[in-house]
């Protein structure tokens, strides 16, 4: 029987998506020379964290909750894992094949040009963003080091069903053995960029998976109870007397997975009360294409910002531009998505064929 759809899913992931867009857009005034924070578009932080690693974490979240709550009574390996391939890696190798088209034919530039042609491998497989974010250059066009981590996480999932479903607590031992083993792997091991690691985002996946499983709708008092934690956190972060505990590395993964967590219960709640005709085929829609968004928005931020002077444009010109390049992922986003959709429907018409 089908699940019903659920529509604070949809809500968190369309919020998600959207942060995402904002990060990286913003990202091009942050993180230029000079820095030019004051012509980033509305925020650059989220309850006193990096508004990216805030919507990254919402993202780890929405998607043990997703799966969990349709896979909660029945996870058939076969078809979740066709399932899960079928769900990514066509419309990547699309959208990858697309953009090394483009900057051929449009920049004359030939992406990975020096490497060793074995590294394409990582690229086939939709790895090579979560290696290239780790020191190791690979072919990478799009799809960021979240793609990488995302596909270890569907590997990952039918065990961690499996456990959370039999032995609860085994699960919530086990959950808090990996995300300390991920700190020191970070920390004090080889592993160079910890919101990169899957043993530091099991967590998420966790809270997201006790969601989808146990809970449909937030209460009030577990909805206060997450707004105390943001407060909280809002309090102790701007206290100068714990300026050296928050120096501490390990401390910001841990600030994120708790302002994540608090963070989707409280916009859980709150999708209650948004609920209408409109917020759900605006999020639906937003929802529906969040992947196309995620393939096609760095490189159309990339590509547009660059032909601009940055240093010279007004707060009022950001905007403007942040306008654009929201329309053109929008089109484009469409566009892969309907190409997939295409190629898809023509390949299960082969296929069928040839059974019959």
């Amino acid at each position: 029987m089908k699940k019903e759809r659920l529509f604070y899913l949809d809500f968190v992931r369309a919020i998600a998506a959207i942060s995402i867009v904002i990060t990286h857009f913003n990202a091009k005034f942050i993180f230029s020379d000079p820095p030019m924070p004051g012509k980033a578009v509305l925020t650059t932080t989220v309850g006193k964290i990096y508004i990216g690693d805030w919507g990254v974490s919402l993202f780890f979240i929405i998607s043990g909750a997703a799966l969990m709550y349709v896979y909660n009574e029945k996870c058939e390996l076969k078809t979740f894992y066709k399932k899960r391939f079928l769900s990514i890696y066509p419309m990547f190798w699309m959208a990858y094949i697309l953009g090394f088209a483009y900057f051929v034919i449009v920049n004359h530039v030939i992406p990975g040009s020096g490497l060793p042609k074995w590294r394409f491998l990582f690229s086939a497989v939709g790895c090579d963003g979560l290696l290239a974010a780790n020191g190791f250059p690979t072919y990478y066009l799009l799809g960021e080091w979240f793609l990488g981590v995302i596909i270890l996480v569907y590997i990952l999932f039918p065990v961690l069903r499996k456990v959370l479903n039999e032995k609860p607590v085994l699960f919530v031992v086990l959950v808090i053995l990996s995300y300390a083993g991920g700190l020191l792997l970070c920390y004090k091991g080889p592993y160079p960029v910890s919101s990169t690691c899957i043993f530091v985002r099991i967590p998420e996946l966790a809270v997201g998976m006790f969601f989808g499983k146990y809970v449909r709708k937030v209460n009030w008092k577990a909805a206060a109870a997450a707004v105390v934690v943001l407060i909280l956190n809002q309090i102790w972060t701007s206290l100068a007397v714990f300026s050296r505990v928050l120096s501490i590395p390990a401390v910001r993964d841990i600030r994120v997975t708790y302002v994540g967590a608090a963070s989707f219960v409280v916009l859980a709640f709150l999708s209650e009360y948004l609920k209408n005709a409109v917020t759900e085929r605006v999020c639906g829609i937003v929802s529906k294409y969040s992947y196309a968004v995620f393939l096609v928005h760095h490189i159309i931020i990339e590509e547009v910002m660059r032909r601009r002077d940055l240093l010279q444009m007004s707060v009022l010109e950001s905007y403007v531009m942040f306008a654009i390049v929201c329309c053109i992922i929008a089109c484009l986003a469409w566009g892969l998505y309907f190409l997939h959709a295409k190629v898809m429907k023509q390949l299960t018409r082969v296929g069928n064929k040839k059974v019959i």
